[in-house]
């Protein structure tokens, strides 16, 4: 379940009444804090505007409420990252649960990048840049401190790093690549890399 700082009354108790039933797992921000019910009354009189509070909810497990203090998440992170974060710990819980190699792979390459968008590397330009050549088919440029990616006449697409050598490609989220080195450090070939585990390799053909 997702919260943020903007969840807030009835919004809450179902939080907080799922997470002390152990129903829920809680992913987010601590939320608004707002447990009793209020009244609005208006004095014209005295130019006065009160809003009082004439209940109170009282969960029969913890015995209070989440009034002032706000329901506390079991995996506190910003409300911009917490889909994301959720969708790896779902992940996670299938994986544990996957029989087979191949479906656990599969869950592995989610997780790791949706684990890369969440938390972006940098790269120094120099690595970046000597990344840069033709490998068969496939091209690699330089452009404006960004990676691009280019098979034959198809669309460039930015190459955003999971690693120092390993590469998302644009949004495409089933193939990925990776730049093969030498032990000077020369890249040689590109293996491009599909998330049923295949991987087809690109030896460096410009002579560089």
């Amino acid at each position: 379940m997702l919260t943020s700082n903007y969840t807030f009354s009835g919004a809450e108790e179902f939080s907080y009444n799922l997470k002390n039933l152990g129903r829920a797992t809680i992913i987010g921000e601590t939320t608004g804090g707002g447990a009793h019910p209020v009244a609005t009354r208006i004095f014209p009189n005295l130019l006065v505007l009160a809003r009082v509070s004439y209940g109170r909810a009282i969960n029969p497990i913890t015995g209070t409420n989440w009034e002032g203090v706000g329901v506390k998440p079991h995996i506190e992170v910003a409300a911009s990252e917490a889909f994301d974060v959720a969708y790896i710990e779902a992940l996670k819980k299938l994986k544990e649960k996957a029989g087979e190699e191949g479906r656990a792979f599969t869950l592995q390459w989610a997780i790791d990048g949706l684990e890369a968008k969440l938390h972006p590397i940098t790269v120094e330009p120099e690595k970046l840049t000597s990344c840069v050549g033709v490998y068969g088919p496939r091209v690699i440029t330089f452009e404006n401190g960004l990676l691009y990616y280019q098979r034959e006449e198809r669309p460039k697409m930015v190459l955003t790093p999971m690693a120092e050598d390993l590469f998302m490609v644009g949004d495409i989220e089933y193939f990925r690549i990776r730049i093969v080195r030498d032990n000077d450090g020369r890249a040689i070939a590109l293996d491009g890399m599909y998330d049923n585990g295949n991987i087809d390799n690109s030896l460096r053909s410009d002579g560089k």
